[in-house]
């Protein structure tokens, strides 16, 4: 069986804090969600979300083992950027097995990585 990837959550113990690091910082934009959550505009691929998690769902090591790839058109002008803006860079720009790449922690301790893709 094929699938395609639709929709990722990764939780949040401060949704406002959350939000306003993924807009603030990394310049993501929202688009209408349940009040629980944070849902961003995509251009493509999977939805990416950021909410409060369950009860059953509940953990202190959010992120742990989870690594979520974003692609962008000039990795290095978007690592500067958010650097800039406060990010907290875990591994610098270089050249990695699918491009131009560098990778961020968020404050709930998720990593994300943004690699360079064709324009």
């Amino acid at each position: 069986m094929h699938t395609t990837l639709d929709f990722i959550a990764l939780h949040t113990t401060d949704l406002d804090a959350a939000r306003r690091y993924y807009t603030g910082v990394l310049g993501f934009e929202t688009t209408p969600g349940p009040p629980n959550a944070a849902v961003f505009i995509q251009a493509g691929g999977a939805a990416l979300a950021i909410r409060e998690p369950l009860p059953h769902e509940r953990t202190k090591h959010f992120g742990a083992g989870v690594s979520v790839w974003f692609g962008v058109p000039d990795a290095d002008a978007y690592h500067a950027r958010i650097a800039a803006a406060g990010a907290q860079v875990i591994q610098p720009p270089q050249d990695g097995p699918f491009g131009r790449m560098f990778s961020v922690r968020t404050p709930d301790g998720h990593a994300l990585t943004f690699h360079q893709t064709p324009a």
